[in-house]
């Protein structure tokens, strides 16, 4: 899969040159809002305005939309063994070689949040695929790319999976179903 998706990507922009920032043309297919950027995370920690990030995001939205490895997206969503576990290896597998494409440059606090991001984006497209992805599919990704991650820098995600384990999936979905409209 992974060197699908590597195909899927395209090129990377040149060393030291930035992709454009901002929004994508909608006949890309890219939903409008996609493109506006908001000025920090929640706790206001993290500086999602930070140009390496933008680049590496706009990098995968370009492959994904521009590129049109969206379609590929599908078809590999359609064929894995769960929604969710097929959105965890994709978003994980796009944001590796978003990394190595370009050249390590998101800051490692921001990598996280890229990850999130496209998996964000992974699960527009499964929507879109007619999947139905639910916030425990998503959460569920999310742990896999969590441990994932971790597992291959080297640490012993041991105690981590057993304590990501004790959370009841259920609780994604009600804590979503209590937020205000």
């Amino acid at each position: 899969m992974a060197g699908l998706i590597q195909e899927q990507m395209g090129a990377a922009p040149a060393p030291g040159q930035q992709m454009p920032a901002g929004e994508m043309p909608q006949d890309m297919g890219m939903p409008q809002e996609m493109g506006q950027m908001p000025a920090g995370g929640e706790d206001g920690d993290v500086d999602e305005e930070n140009p390496a990030f933008q680049q590496a995001l706009t990098f995968a939205y370009e492959a994904l939309y521009k590129n049109q490895a969206a379609k590929g997206v599908a078809q590999q969503l359609k064929s894995a063994p769960s929604v969710a576990d097929g959105m965890g290896d994709i978003a994980f597998e796009i944001t590796s070689v978003v990394d190595e494409r370009t050249d390590g440059a998101v800051p490692d606090e921001l990598i996280g949040v890229l990850g999130m991001r496209i998996l964000e984006e992974v699960g527009e497209i499964a929507e879109a695929a007619g999947l139905d992805p639910q916030p425990e599919d998503v959460a569920s990704a999310f742990k896999n790319m969590i441990l994932r991650f971790l597992g291959e820098q080297g640490v012993d995600t041991t105690q981590l999976q057993q304590a990501m384990d004790e959370v009841d999936p259920a609780d994604f979905r009600k804590a979503l179903d209590e937020q205000p409209a």
